[in-house]
């Protein structure tokens, strides 16, 4: 058994309560094992340093796995202006908060950011996903076949509508996962992905922040955006990111850049733009405004992040054809 430590705080509730590698993980005590994918069976607990315990651990899986592979102080240096002063501020009052990621998860990362859409994360998304993950598992490498057959099986337990999409383009994001090096530029990355059907600008976005692949992408919500506004950084004139638009340019070269709220903040933080919009979903979501303040909604974490376990030998209810 491999044991690494790595120095540096995080509060990992709080980070894992943001993130689409969530699911991949089930608290035990005061630690979080990872159950699912890449380095299955790792330990990770944080006490002052982050320390892991399997055989898969090393300073990269750790940071990665917490969140401190954003170097906030770094990312800081070259942010300019009035969003230099926020940003300072917010990393100051949420040192506590990192932005879990994994390169290794690839479509596990971009199946929860899938089925996040329009439903309560915790409650479904992170349910569902679990029991995918839970059929896959039996798998020593589950081919597509493989992967077809058990999101079918998941949906006609659950009977989401977003169970239900995942399905009927499940191979796309299967495929799309394994291309990842292939593509190579990330622009091209999300072009393609936002190509395929129900997949739009922000699930692209979530998934290139939480592999790991790009800080300065952020999924603009509803509480990046208040966030924004509270702090005199909103534009007139902004608007959301468009599918139409963004499965057919790259950033860089899209008529809507100017005006594209994605855009912006991607230019306004530069690096912190992850970490930023991360931490407006703390602040949205728990009503908190600094680590200080966590130990007050320590009891809602623990019920939110409670693990949500559907057994192995529960049958599909309905069997009813999909084609």
């Amino acid at each position: 058994m491999v044991t690494v430590r790595v120095p540096g705080y995080v509060d990992l509730d709080l980070s894992l309560f943001l993130s689409f590698t969530l699911p991949m993980f089930v608290k035990s005590g005061e630690c979080w094992v990872k159950e699912f994918g890449f380095g299955r069976g790792s330990t990770l607990c944080s006490d002052g340093g982050v320390e892991c315990c399997g055989e898969s651990c090393s300073k990269t899986f750790i940071t990665y796995l917490t969140g401190l592979w954003v170097d906030k102080d770094r990312a800081l240096e070259f942010v300019e202006g009035r969003a230099r002063k926020v940003a300072e501020d917010t990393v100051s009052r949420f040192y506590c908060l990192g932005v879990p990621a994994s390169p290794w998860d690839l479509f596990e990362v971009l199946t929860a950011a899938f089925l996040s859409r329009r439903t309560d994360y915790h409650a479904n998304t992170v349910r569902w996903v679990r029991r995918l993950l839970s059929y896959l598992s039996l798998e020593q490498s589950p081919t597509l076949e493989r992967v077809l057959e058990y999101s079918e099986r998941v949906y006609r337990e659950f009977h989401s509508y977003q169970l239900l999409q995942y399905y009927q383009v499940v191979g796309e994001l299967y495929t799309l996962s394994s291309l990842v090096k292939v593509l190579g530029e990330l622009e091209r990355l999300r072009v393609e992905l936002v190509k395929v059907r129900y997949v739009g600008p922000k699930v692209a976005d979530s998934f290139i922040l939480h592999t790991g692949l790009d800080p300065s992408r952020a999924p603009v919500d509803v509480h990046y955006i208040r966030f924004l506004k509270k702090w005199g950084l909103f534009k007139e004139g902004i608007t959301a990111p468009s599918k139409s638009y963004c499965s057919k340019y790259p950033c860089r070269a899209c008529p809507l850049s100017p005006r594209c709220i994605a855009r912006y903040t991607s230019i306004l933080f530069k690096n912190l733009n992850g970490f930023m919009q991360s931490a407006a979903y703390v602040v949205g979501k728990l009503g908190i405004g600094r680590c200080e303040e966590v130990e007050r909604v320590r009891p809602k974490l623990s019920r939110v992040l409670a693990n949500r376990w559907y057994p192995l030998h529960l049958e599909p209810r309905d069997l009813i054809s999909l084609k």
